[in-house]
Parts: structure tokens; sequence; C-alpha cells
């Protein structure tokens, strides 16, 4: 299971990426994911406790529900980045 610094750097790569294509929007709707906190408008939170497959499940489809498919390409590319460090078992299935 993902560790919450690891879970953390997976959801700042995702909005990273999200916001280098629709602006702060992006913050927005992470910030309408349960366990997603935006502290100063611009820090991302994940809380302690949560399910981090779950809550990355969520923040993709978040995305997802404005953007459709598109949207999901852009997190995968942004966990790529991950890739070598993360375990795609570790993954939840839409970032696989």
């Amino acid at each position: 299971m993902l560790q919450i610094p690891v879970v953390q750097n997976i959801v700042n790569i995702i909005i990273d990426h999200q916001r280098a294509i629709i602006g702060p929007l992006a913050l927005e709707q992470a910030s309408r994911v349960p366990g997603v906190k935006i502290a100063g408008g611009e820090h991302v939170e994940v809380e302690a406790g949560i399910n981090p497959q779950s809550l990355l499940n969520q923040l993709v489809k978040q995305y997802e529900t404005l953007f459709g498919l598109a949207s999901v390409e852009v997190c995968k590319d942004a966990v790529k980045e991950l890739k070598p460090t993360v375990s795609a078992n570790d993954l939840p299935e839409i970032l696989r």
C-alpha cells in the first residue's frame, strides 16, 4: 500500500499536469475529492488514513467528469514519471 508522502507526490504531479492544461480549475476540481485539501489556495494536502487507491481513482474521475478521457490520459502521463518508484499494483486500474 502506498504511504501518504507518496500519495501526496502523485496527487501533486497529477494536479500540476492538469493545471498546465486547465489552469486554476485543476485545484478547484481536486478540492472536491474527499481526502484532498487545498490550503492557502495552492498547497495540496492529502488526509492521513484515506485509502490511497480510492483517493487517486476519485481524483482522476473528477477530472474525467469535466474533460472526458483526455483528462484521464493526462493523469496517466503524469504518473508515468513515478512508475519506476511506484508499482503499478499500488495504483488504481484507471492509472495503469
